[in-house]
């Protein structure tokens, strides 16, 4: 799950960006009851290369970073334990442009490589964008959602309010 509200929900924004990004597999990094901590650095590394995080290293104190490389740590956090069904709830929600097209294309990356991606935007250019089908709450009532080629944004906005 991927928090619309990364810096409340999401980060330790007190924390390194290799904190944020392994915290919640600490496991997987321990031999004997001590942690690899090689591997841990090597391992946000990597992610931080994959989602092109620009931070001076993964020491780096996560509330240095732009919002957009916040985002994107939160991103491969979530990456980072290996879900097959990953829920985004506003990924590009007050981040620059250039982030959201490094978020869209890893996000049309996954879904090429099999995941389910459930997404929650208010910003329908995005839905329209990046989804395959939409489905619209209508006075809190989930209607079963559509191709995305039977959606424009007055469709869309004629659903969600009832018209």
């Amino acid at each position: 799950f991927l928090s619309e509200d990364r810096k409340g929900e999401g980060l330790a924004l007190s924390r390194s960006i290799e904190d944020n990004l392994t915290y919640s597999a600490l496991g997987g990094y321990a031999r004997f009851g001590w942690l690899d901590l090689g591997r841990r650095r090597a391992e946000a590394l990597r992610w931080m290369r994959a989602l092109r995080v620009r931070a001076e290293g993964p020491a780096q104190a996560i509330a240095r970073l732009s919002g957009g490389n916040q985002q994107k740590v939160a991103l491969a956090r979530l990456l980072h334990q290996e879900a097959d069904v990953l829920l985004l709830d506003e990924p590009t929600r007050g981040i620059d442009v250039g982030s959201k097209a490094e978020i869209y294309r890893m996000i049309g990356e996954l879904a090429a490589r099999g995941k389910a991606i459930l997404m929650v935007s208010s910003y329908l250019p995005e839905l329209l964008g990046v989804c395959d089908r939409v489905a619209v709450m209508t006075r809190g009532i989930l209607n079963p959602p559509r191709p995305i080629e039977e959606w424009t944004e007055h469709a869309i906005m004629e659903v969600a309010t009832g018209a």
